[in-house]
């Protein structure tokens, strides 16, 4: 998501610009993902503050059942993104004196929001998204997914590791009989 910004930072503080986006997102460690929104831009004595409201479309799978879904997030943020130094003084800059965490306009002017619509997206999404509130997941024995039906599974076996608390928990019932 790469926006031109040259003629906002020449113009004067609190000059702003809105923009519509529409269209998709491509990171390195995800699949594409579809967005709309709005940008706005506004021009200030170190950059430029960008407000996003966006409305994020991704590809994920249910993690009890592994079914796929899309996932809607609505994502709003407000980040200043640093001009070079240059830009702004016409002195050019040590790298030491420049953050390293800032987000950046470069050096032909250009905005990129990709990085910070990532960054966004990670801290919003679900940890563990579901197709539907009570998604059953597959059985733990077979894999079948419970959703579509009750597996062939014997439900009387206990997990090895549970053997002897099983044991246990009979001669209690036992006694108390």
């Amino acid at each position: 998501m790469l926006f031109n910004v040259s003629g906002l930072i020449m113009e004067g503080i609190g000059a702003t610009r809105s923009h519509e986006v529409s269209g998709t997102l491509h990171t390195q460690e995800r699949p594409p993902e579809r967005l709309k929104g709005k940008i706005d831009m506004m021009r200030t004595p170190a950059g430029i503050l960008v407000q996003a409201h966006i409305e994020l479309i991704e590809p994920e799978s249910c993690s009890r059942c592994l079914e796929p879904l899309e996932e809607t997030l609505h994502i709003d943020f407000e980040e200043e993104f640093l001009a070079p130094p240059e830009l702004r003084t016409g002195h050019t800059v040590d790298e030491d004196e420049i953050d390293n965490e800032a987000f950046m306009i470069d050096e032909q002017h250009m905005l990129d929001l990709t990085e910070a619509v990532r960054q966004y997206r990670e801290a919003s999404a679900d940890m563990q998204p579901l197709c539907r509130p009570d998604c059953k997941g597959l059985c733990p024995n077979c894999g079948a997914n419970l959703n579509q039906g009750d597996c062939q599974c014997n439900k009387d076996q206990i997990d090895s590791r549970w053997a002897t608390l099983a044991a246990l928990r009979g001669q209690d019932v036992e006694g108390k009989e």
